[in-house]
């Protein structure tokens, strides 16, 4: 199996088990199905673009948590053949995620110029934040659980597009809304908005996740070359001789 075609197996499997709920949903109400299919096919596809585009070691990570979360799906959700056909997806997906073909084609080594682990790992928990507090919700989600969790993802979408706020975004708005909001949801969802919104905002405040918004700058300087020193080729496009003077 190709590089491309074995990454690609969670999306499938994702998709497989969304079609799952939308078919027979059991215990999950529909706005919890709604919750976990935005979160379960955001993560994945995330998941599947890094690993194919950037071959992302972060990449593969959430491709497999997305697998693992698929089970807990399974659990939940009656036995059919949609069930035996998305649990099968979700092995296959598994075990291509650990054959030579993905393996293969992911870094050993984080890249030398890439974000640093917290300013990643940020936006991907705010990604899966609606499959978790979905899936915590599953018998009534109410108002304040969709806002929290279907907010989540424009949070990340701020801030990982770079976006006027996006830094205020995850640092204050969406960890106030997780923590403020967790009393009026049930017990299960109000407790994974509220670990939630801690656990994003001591990763938003660290100064690492600020660096990856606003790189620091540095102003330039130029020195002189000698025309001495300076190719020729260079010299007669800009019209000078060997001195630097102007050609007659």
């Amino acid at each position: 199996m190709k590089a491309p075609l074995a990454s690609a197996t969670p999306l499938l499997a994702a998709l497989l088990w969304i079609g799952a709920l939308l078919v027979d949903p059991g215990p999950l109400a529909p706005a919890s199905v709604l919750l976990v299919g935005v979160g379960v096919l955001l993560t994945t596809t995330v998941a599947v673009v890094g690993m194919v585009l950037a071959g992302g070691r972060w990449a593969r990570r959430s491709a497999l948590a997305m697998m693992l979360f698929t089970l807990a799906i399974a659990a939940v959700r009656p036995l059919d053949v949609l069930w035996v056909v998305s649990l099968i997806a979700t092995v296959i997906a598994g075990a291509a995620l650990f054959s030579p073909a993905v393996t293969g084609s992911i870094r050993k080594l984080p890249a030398a110029a890439g974000p640093p682990e917290r300013a990643v790992l940020l936006p991907l928990l705010l990604l899966g934040m609606p499959a978790l507090i979905g899936l915590a919700a599953w018998d009534d989600p109410v108002s304040a659980t969709m806002v929290v969790g279907l907010g989540a993802p424009l949070a990340a979408l701020w801030y990982s597009r770079v976006l006027p706020g996006g830094l205020l975004a995850v640092r204050v708005v969406w960890p106030a809304l997780a923590i403020g909001l967790a009393l009026l949801q049930s017990l299960p969802a109000g407790v994974v908005s509220l670990l939630g919104g801690c656990v994003v905002a001591g990763l938003a405040w660290h100064p690492s996740v600020k660096v990856a918004f606003h790189p620091p700058r540095e102003t330039g300087t130029s020195y002189p070359i000698p025309p001495e020193l300076t190719p020729k080729e260079i010299l007669d496009a800009a019209g000078l001789d060997e001195r630097g003077r102007p050609l007659q």
